[in-house]
């Protein structure tokens, strides 16, 4: 029997206690054994509950909060620069970047890493090297209340597939072979000189398996119609998850920028996309509840910091709301919110 490739996930990490252990138990029951994750400036109980997981041998978490000499200032390219450099990282058959509201959406075969290979593999277009996977943007749902659901089970509602006007909409995030890759970044790697240049071969394949063009190999992190597939992979993207969710993204800013206002009310305008279903990664959920049941019940600590996260989000999210209906109700009325609760 041919060994499964061992596949790596890499994510920074901030205010994400609500969604780690989801996010986590997905992407290892598609097929990444090993998640490396770098929290910044938590306050939700993130960094605590990261640090436990690493100490029963869950995941590794490195501690980005401030910038050590010689690290980068930018805390998400620090997290991927201290991230390369673990042997585990470098070692890797396969690694991927992506951040705790993107969940790859694998449609070939039974939605594992394993079926993705095989399909591509089956295309007769070789072993790839790189493979991109666009994302989804998915909107609210209509869904107004921060409940504790598992996202994927949550959020149908996305954009349209296809290239789309705002340039986000068709960004990608990308698979690799570290042995190629001169250092990773947020949506696709740098490529060592002798790939990047064309002196060596470099397999680089869409989501749907088919080659990109040889500009990526210097620039590029988003999808046009010459270059876009999705029919084997795609990124689900939920930047908005519910109403009251995405307050306390606003509150909390992103793990790649100390710019607060980067997240505003344009953002939920822009990004909250409800135009068409999309429900195939929902094939995942019940063994998704089952391995956040056991992972709940082998490490009831965990359940307990989880548990702590979704009070504090509670608490914050109450504040913003109330905050919102003062000073801008206009804008309460398109998030849904109510004093009621």
């Amino acid at each position: 029997m041919t060994k499964a490739p061992q596949c790596t996930l890499v994510g920074t990490v901030k205010d994400e206690g609500p969604y780690l252990l989801e996010w986590i138990c997905y992407y290892k029951l598609i097929g990444f054994d090993q998640i490396v994750i770098a929290s910044n400036d938590s306050s939700d109980g993130t960094r605590q509950m990261l640090d436990y997981l690493d100490t029963v041998g869950e995941i590794t978490h490195i501690e980005n909060s401030g910038q050590p000499a010689g690290t980068h200032a930018d805390p998400q390219n620090r997290a991927y620069q201290r991230a390369w450099q673990l042997d585990d990282v470098q070692n890797a058959d396969w690694v991927l970047i992506a951040d705790a509201d993107e969940f790859l959406n694998i449609h070939a075969g039974d939605g594992t890493m394993t079926a993705l290979f095989a399909a591509i593999a089956d295309m007769g277009q070789g072993q790839p090297d790189l493979i991109s996977a666009v994302w989804r943007v998915f909107g609210n749902s209509q869904i107004n209340a921060f409940v504790d659901e598992p996202v994927i089970a949550q959020f149908d509602q996305a954009a349209p597939q296809g290239v789309h006007r705002i340039q986000r909409y068709t960004a990608f995030k990308t698979l690799f072979r570290p042995k190629f890759v001169a250092r990773p970044s947020i949506h696709r790697p740098r490529l060592k000189p002798r790939f990047r240049d064309g002196l060596r071969p470099c397999n680089w394949v869409n989501g749907s398996g088919e080659p990109m063009p040889s500009r990526y190999l210097t620039q590029g992190w988003r999808f046009f119609e010459e270059s876009y597939g999705d029919q084997l992979v795609s990124m689900n993207h939920y930047m908005i998850k519910s109403s009251e969710a995405f307050l306390m993204k606003r509150y909390r800013g992103t793990a790649n920028s100390a710019d607060q206002e980067r997240i505003d009310f344009s953002y939920f305008d822009m990004f909250n996309a409800n135009d068409t279903s999309d429900t195939s990664i929902q094939r995942h959920v019940s063994t998704l509840r089952g391995a956040l049941s056991d992972l709940k019940t082998r490490h009831p600590f965990a359940a307990q910091l989880h548990e702590q996260s979704i009070a504090f989000h509670r608490k914050r999210i109450s504040d913003a709301r109330d905050a919102v209906l003062a000073s801008d109700p206009d804008m309460a009325i398109k998030l849904g919110l109510s004093a009621e609760r």
